[in-house]
């Protein structure tokens, strides 16, 4: 399934291929929440990384979050996961983690494709 997308102000657009017709994953974790969330967890797709088109890539900008450890005694950890988001209007856009690099989870916030 193709899905194509954008952020609000529209200096980014995207398309992406799902293998999934409804490629829907709720994500409570707390960076989802914070970064891209609306009732308590953000909506994430499933796509493939090689089929990623993006123009306007340089209105993109990237958000890899810190993993904070409450019993941790020295430093915070930064993950691996890349937060796409539009450097203008700050929609999120989709997260890309080198950990599963044939995968790239688009916001259900930033699909223009009616699923």
């Amino acid at each position: 399934m193709l899905l194509e997308g954008s952020c609000h102000c529209g200096a980014v657009r995207f398309r992406v291929e799902s293998p999934e017709p409804y490629p829907f994953m709720y994500c409570y974790c707390s960076i989802c929440r914070k970064t891209a969330g609306g009732g308590g967890y953000a909506i994430n797709l499933g796509a493939l990384t090689n089929t990623l088109e993006v123009e306007g890539e340089e209105n993109l900008r990237v958000y890899n979050a810190k993993l904070y450890d409450l019993e941790a005694t020295e430093g915070i950890a930064i993950s691996e996961a890349e937060r796409n988001f539009c450097g203008s209007c700050g929609s999120a856009l989709w997260v890309y983690d080198p950990r599963w690099p044939d995968l790239v989870h688009p916001f259900a916030s930033a699909v223009d494709t009616p699923l």
